[in-house]
């Protein structure tokens, strides 16, 4: 029974990855801004979980310059229109 649960439990949390890779994937391919951020922000931790630090640093790096280092206008050129 406690091996059973963990294959259950093992196959929820592969299919919870699978399914945020397809939302990561639909909304870049919809060019949705805000979800892919928000897609973003999870796979961030998912890959320092797994010792992807480059990958993470490089996406935490992207999103800090688009919301604080960058100038309006690039933003604005990069699709991202919220205001400061």
């Amino acid at each position: 029974e406690n091996k059973w649960d963990l294959w259950f439990e093992n196959a929820l949390l592969l299919n919870k990855y699978f399914l945020l890779y397809e939302e990561l994937s639909f909304a870049m391919n919809h060019s949705d801004i805000g979800r892919t951020e928000t897609c973003i922000m999870s796979w961030i931790l998912i890959l320092q979980a797994t010792g992807k630090h480059k990958y993470a640093t490089h996406m935490t790096n992207f999103l800090f310059n688009t919301h604080c280092i960058y100038p309006l206008g690039l933003r604005s050129a990069l699709g991202l229109f919220f205001a400061t």
